[in-house]
């Protein structure tokens, strides 16, 4: 099996599978090949060990396996997503020293990556602080093409989408939550595709209805409708751009927008291929569709 064979397996295996994915992962150390699989193994290994399975120092200990392999040329990728990895690990498990040695966009990437395994753990108030710190550190600026702006961008898609599943949010946990979206938002612009620009507006929304505030919640629902219409996205992307407006706009009390909107989401879920159907359940149910 080539290597993006097998990560991409493992990828597709872990959210249901986390722990057959991890003892795969620790088996199969001999996929990687050259240099370049370094950081994108080191990022699975990362975020399995640890947003899904909470185990630190099995984590690091792997990690830092991966530098007595001879595709390991010590060179900053390779070092740096190492680096990153293990610090977020050790990070995550109490060890705030292990945020003193590193370069603050080093630190802005491992508070985000730490925040999504907070997130992920249900550790929250964990994840809105070290989030919160990563945002705080990362308003000083980043260089273009920084790998924390892509970090930044995932932790606070992540920290937000868990926190809105959350039942009993007290008023920081609230704040947190949308304070996350905006986040993920914001740096998707700047490291992610209309694509990414788009879900995030989605998350957005979401957490600003979770908030109770539907009519902030309308006009990131709207921008979300509108890249999807400049980008001419598939009918499934539209799909989740209509429903969570017309949610919105129910929340808001405008029935007139809200029929309108849920007629356009439901004739838009009429076009999404079968087999991507499961995935608007929630949504067509909310919808009352």
């Amino acid at each position: 099996m080539t290597f993006d064979a097998f990560l991409e397996s493992a990828w597709n295996d872990h959210g249901d599978r986390p722990r057959e994915v991890a003892d795969r992962l620790a088996a199969s150390l001999h996929v990687i090949e050259t240099p370049e699989h370094i950081p994108r193994f080191a990022h699975l290994v990362t975020h399995v060990y640890g947003e899904h399975l909470g185990l630190w120092q099995p984590g690091v200990d792997l990690l830092n396996s991966l530098r007595s392999r001879s595709a390991f040329d010590g060179g900053p990728a390779c070092a740096g997503a190492l680096g990153r990895g293990i610090a977020t690990l050790q990070y995550a498990s109490g060890d705030t020293a292990a945020l003193e040695s590193l370069s603050i966009e080093d630190r802005v990437h491992v508070l985000a990556s730490a925040a999504a395994a907070f997130a992920g753990r249900s550790a929250f108030r964990q994840a809105i602080s070290a989030y919160t710190e990563a945002l705080r550190l990362a308003s000083s600026g980043l260089p273009s093409g920084s790998p924390a702006r892509r970090a930044l961008a995932v932790g606070g898609n992540n920290v937000a989408a868990a926190l809105e599943e959350k039942k009993d949010r007290d008023p920081f946990e609230t704040t947190g939550m949308v304070a996350a979206a905006e986040g993920g938002l914001r740096y998707w612009k700047e490291a992610g595709t209309w694509l990414e620009e788009e879900r995030a507006e989605y998350r957005l929304a979401r957490s600003l209805l979770q908030a109770g505030t539907p009519k902030a919640a309308i006009r990131s629902a709207q921008r979300c409708v509108e890249v999807c219409q400049a980008n001419d996205a598939p009918p499934f992307e539209q799909f989740f751009g209509y429903a969570v407006l017309a949610l919105a706009q129910r929340a808001a009390g405008d029935r007139d927008a809200f029929d309108a909107s849920r007629t356009r989401a439901l004739q838009l879920f009429e076009e999404v291929p079968q087999d991507e159907r499961r995935w608007c359940a929630t949504e067509v149910e909310e919808l009352g569709g």
